[in-house]
């Protein structure tokens, strides 16, 4: 699993108070110890969507030119809501490259 990225591009991506637009991503397959630490610092009752937020901040190890400790749950917070599906594709995607190949 270690190595295993995708690479991809928010819809409108995350504009900082310099007014710098950054969309391109890169993510790694998240780990049980992203989860764990998610379920852990989320509220109580978080619905998947706020988890999954929690995860991908974690997961990301690039959003355009900011450093992975910039990249919060706060941050993906304030994303446009539009740009969940693109990070929940991102996620399956690297789920099928994980996936053993068929021994068809």
């Amino acid at each position: 699993m270690s190595g295993t990225t995708v690479t991809g591009t928010l819809k409108y991506g995350h504009v900082d108070a310099e007014g710098v637009r950054h969309a391109e991503f890169e993510m790694r397959a998240p780990t049980l110890g992203d989860m764990e630490w998610a379920v852990e610092q989320a509220p109580d009752g978080a619905c998947p969507a706020k988890l999954a937020r929690f995860i991908w901040s974690r997961a990301l190890v690039r959003l355009g030119s900011l450093p992975p400790e910039k990249i919060t749950p706060e941050l993906l917070e304030g994303l446009h809501y539009a740009e969940y599906s693109v990070l929940d594709d991102a996620e399956k995607e690297l789920a099928g490259k994980l996936a053993p190949a068929s021994a068809s």
